[in-house]
């Protein structure tokens, strides 16, 4: 891999130097020698033609190499020099020309010698050069790096008049490398809110920009086959759920049948009619989680059609809570509601707004301690309806911390020893269709105090 060393290029404005201090002396010497008809004309010329020669090869060199360590290395690496703003820098750049030029024109009306006047063109060719380098190699490496341009005042000035002027707006008049950017960042904000296939034509963009321009399009394409392959997993466990569950509930719909034919005929055997009330007992639970195992995968992969329509939660709580009175009083349950006396009305779906609450309830007749209360409560406040419901858990509960397990996580339950009721989905479905229809619902464990809330906004 071929270097560009400090050496190298220290060596390269040397031979530069010396190339056009050759040919600067030889004009004036030329010059000197037509005044004083002096021998050594001709020599002079060559010389002066092999300075002019060889200071520009050097020069095309250094503007090759100049930004550049190694051949193979596209970066380009700036100075502390080309932090300047481009158009002061040319101010000064001009500045310096207006004083060589003064400087060249008081030299001739000065009465020199020869060999004086060589070594006065020499020296101010040499500083004059020294200094041209510097501003010139500076501006190549600007160049270069595409930021000639944009790194000036007077570009920063008219890029702040553009965006006051044309908020929101298509820059069309900026540079090509300013609109590139805008079109990269138009279609990163388009990926990040879910238009996955924005593409970016890559041939439209040049350096830098073009590799932000693939790998756009490159992140695009990860997230679209990302995407897919979810949905596509998605579907394949929804379908594989449907189709277990519809194969189980054939064979299931016979056993609930024989067991209800069972349950009709006079057996005289006490241990026939305790293993047929298991029986029944076993199959219906598991008939109800096949039903709720095909109702949470439905809710989950979102097939579901909602019927979004004003709902009285008021209503729908007293409706609720009068369907639960019996099943809280087989378990000593008392339930203590505060709920208002006028309609609270929110938008949703009536149905699975009932089986969202209904799960609650459910959840409460089942785990809530014997012989406690039950606290129901619906709150308006900021426009929001909190439908909440409070018991004490007859099993511990895992606390708030870190590392804890999620109550409405599929098969999940407060306490995993608890195996004998429940499918652990009641939950998981409860919150899912809140979600669904735009609601929020969260959970809460303090010690043995279970909290479940779900919040819509009121009509």
């Amino acid at each position: 891999m071929k270097e560009y060393t400090l050496g190298k290029k220290g060596a390269a404005v040397v031979i530069h130097q010396m190339f056009l201090v050759m040919m600067v002396c030889s004009l004036f010497g030329a010059g000197y020698n037509m005044r004083h008809h002096v021998g050594g004309l001709g020599m002079l010329s060559f010389l002066s033609i092999t300075g002019l020669v060889g200071s520009f090869v050097m020069l095309a060199y250094l503007t090759g190499i100049s930004g550049r360590k190694e051949a193979d290395d596209p970066k380009i690496y700036l100075l502390g020099m080309d932090r300047i703003y481009t158009d002061l820098e040319l101010l000064l750049f001009a500045g310096f020309l207006y004083l060589v030029i003064y400087l060249c024109r008081d030299l001739r009306r000065l009465d020199f010698g020869f060999s004086g006047l060589l070594v006065a063109a020499g020296t101010i060719a040499y500083l004059s050069d020294a200094i041209f380098l510097l501003f010139y190699l500076s501006i190549v490496r600007r160049s270069k790096d595409n930021s000639l341009l944009t790194h000036s005042l007077i570009y920063q000035a008219v890029s702040f008049f553009q965006r006051v002027q044309t908020t929101g707006a298509h820059p069309v008049r900026c540079t090509r490398k300013a609109r590139e950017r805008y079109e990269i960042q138009n279609a990163i904000e388009a990926i990040s809110a879910g238009a996955l296939d924005t593409k970016l034509n890559v041939e439209e963009f040049h350096g830098q920009e073009r590799e932000l321009a693939e790998a756009v399009n490159n992140i695009r394409a990860g997230l679209s086959d990302a995407v897919m392959e979810k949905l596509r997993n998605e579907r394949m466990k929804a379908d594989l759920i449907t189709n277990v569950s519809h194969d189980i509930k054939t064979p299931l719909t016979s056993i609930v049948n024989y067991v209800d034919l069972l349950k009709r005929e006079n057996l005289e055997n006490e241990n026939a009619r305790n293993y047929i009330r298991i029986l029944d007992e076993k199959s219906q639970r598991l008939k109800q989680l096949t039903e709720d195992l095909v109702e949470a995968s439905k809710i989950s992969s979102g097939n579901i059609k909602l019927d979004m329509q004003p709902i009285d939660m008021v209503e729908l709580l007293y409706q609720t809570g009068g369907e639960f009175n019996e099943r809280f009083e087989a378990r000593g349950l008392t339930i203590v509601t505060k709920i208002p006396h006028r309609s609270v009305m929110v938008r949703a779906d009536g149905r699975q707004l009932y089986r969202a609450i209904e799960n609650l309830y459910t959840n409460a007749a089942k785990y809530a301690l014997e012989n406690t209360r039950v606290y129901v409560e619906l709150v308006v406040e900021n426009g929001k309806a909190v439908f909440s419901i409070k018991n004490i858990s007859k099993t511990p509960l895992p606390e708030n911390a870190e590392g804890e397990k999620d109550l409405t996580a599929r098969f999940v339950r407060g306490e995993d020893s608890r195996t004998t009721e429940g499918s652990g989905l009641g939950l998981s479905i409860a919150k899912n269709l809140t979600i669904l229809m735009g609601g929020d619902f969260r959970i809460k464990v303090d010690g043995d105090l279970f909290v479940a809330a779900i919040t819509f906004a009121v009509e």
